[in-house]
């Protein structure tokens, strides 16, 4: 069965937000940061990030890279 053109997008998208929510989750395991801690720390509630159902900002995603010390570009380079 072909997909329409929005059908198409629609699920891109959803794997696309799939995949940054991992990303953001390994980026905090690696830096053994629990997600407690970083809502201490940024005031962002990174679960409901990880849980890649909710689209992110890219001022809040900008936030997540700044306090894991990665840039943008390194981010998306693992997705």
């Amino acid at each position: 069965m072909l997909l329409t053109d929005f059908e198409y997008l629609n699920n891109t998208n959803n794997a696309f937000k799939r995949k940054v929510a991992l990303q953001i989750k390994t980026l905090r395991k690696q830096n053994q940061v629990t997600q407690e801690k970083f809502f201490n720390e940024t005031h962002i509630n990174i679960a409901r990030l990880e849980s890649g159902i909710i689209d992110i900002r890219l001022e809040t995603l900008r936030k997540i890279c700044y306090y894991f010390n990665v840039s943008l570009a390194g981010f998306f380079q693992e997705i």
